[in-house]
């Protein structure tokens, strides 16, 4: 019987930008399992009521960022998306670390992830150019599991980077 982490690294994108788009819980088993390398940059998103990964976790790969958003459109009582602040944070650690391979994850591992991977390729194959992204190949929107936020996507692309 194949163990669950052999399982996952057949079911989400990996190739030359990617180590993986996943949930939370793929990424910790993953992670756990030594099956990440760290010359990488990792970027985590949580629901602002779940904890951060403990700082050991992150603090191993090349860079990492640890993000809270709710994985909404605009603001509903509480839940709020990805501010214009939060997005330039994003957009800089893109740009700093486009030779590198990325990690990305949230909690579901589909919307908000596949959104800041879909702005990583805009920006790493497409010099950042929306259009000819929106309209070209892309391994995360033609990959079944993820369904990428726009609204994240579209921030992190109009981010203002000093």
């Amino acid at each position: 019987m194949k163990k669950k982490s052999e399982v996952l690294l057949k079911s989400y994108l990996k190739n030359k930008d990617f180590i993986g788009i996943t949930s939370r819980e793929e990424f910790l088993l993953l992670h756990n399992n030594g099956l990440i390398p760290t010359d990488i940059c990792v970027i985590a998103m949580h629901d602002p009521d779940i904890p951060h990964h403990h700082r050991d976790v992150l603090e191993m790969y090349h860079e990492s960022l640890s993000i809270r958003f709710w994985d909404v459109e605009e603001p509903i009582g509480k839940y709020t998306p990805l501010t214009d602040d939060q997005a330039n944070l994003i957009r800089k650690v893109i740009e700093r670390n486009k030779d590198k391979q990325f990690f990305i994850h949230c909690m579901a591992g589909q919307s908000r992830s596949a959104g800041v991977a879909c702005a990583i390729e805009c920006i790493k194959h497409f010099d950042g150019d929306v259009y000819n992204y929106k309209t070209g190949y892309s391994a995360v929107k033609d990959h079944p599991r993820y369904s990428p936020n726009w609204i994240v996507f579209d921030k992190i692309m109009k981010a203002q980077i000093n």
